[in-house]
């Protein structure tokens, strides 16, 4: 979990749980968990940044054997992202947007 006691580091690779990312490929029915194999992959893929810069995004659909929780699986890069108490990490998918500020230190 990623607290100020516990901040993100260059290189990190974050795992983000949310909700509402909307449809699937493959398509799972609502109320049911989510398979393992095939992953279902969000249709519509978010844009993670980190202080304005943007991430490398590896996943980002249903938690495996979840009923509706997401994650978005997202690597800091090594370098040119910006250090301090309260960097935005930002996730837009379509028109949907949300930030949140975030502790970064090398």
């Amino acid at each position: 979990m990623i607290t100020p006691t516990n901040p993100i580091h260059p290189k990190d690779t974050m795992v983000i749980y949310l909700t509402g990312m909307g449809n699937t490929y493959p398509a799972v029915t609502a109320g049911l968990p989510s398979p393992s194999n095939p992953l279902a992959q969000a249709t519509i893929s978010p844009t993670v940044t980190l202080g304005g810069q943007t991430l490398d995004v590896s996943y980002a659909g249903l938690v495996p054997g979840e009923v509706g929780v997401y994650q978005i699986n997202a690597t800091v890069p090594a370098s040119g992202v910006p250090l301090g108490m309260s960097i935005p990490l930002t996730i837009n998918q379509g028109s949907g947007s949300t930030t949140l500020n975030v502790r970064v230190v090398n």
